[in-house]
């Protein structure tokens, strides 16, 4: 009569493949956890450098009384291209215009 289970060499099979899953689901979560940290760094800086764009865009008049000069003033240029700040007349509303030159 044949006893019924599981040999020790089937049992040490099963356990060294699992024991290569498990390394690998590991290696796996490593590499995610590493990219959601490095995303999370970056969309932080990213936030930052808007934060500090918009800061310098501000015109020192709007910061000390709230009002703005309506003109346009170069925030940014380069050889082809000029980035300059347009304000509406009653100083509500702000942009950005790019002209070439």
């Amino acid at each position: 009569m044949r006893n019924k289970g599981f040999t020790l060499i089937e049992i040490l099979v099963a356990v060294v493949i699992m024991g290569l899953a498990y390394v690998a689901i590991l290696q796996s979560f490593s590499l995610s956890s590493r990219n959601i940290a490095h995303l999370d760094k970056e969309r932080t800086s990213l936030l930052v450098n808007s934060l500090n764009f918009e800061r310098q865009l501000l015109i020192p008049e709007q910061l000390n009384n709230g009002t703005a000069d309506s003109g346009a003033d170069v925030v940014a240029e380069g050889a082809f291209y000029k980035l300059s700040r347009a304000a509406s007349k009653n100083n509500v509303f702000m942009t950005l215009k790019l002209d070439k030159k």
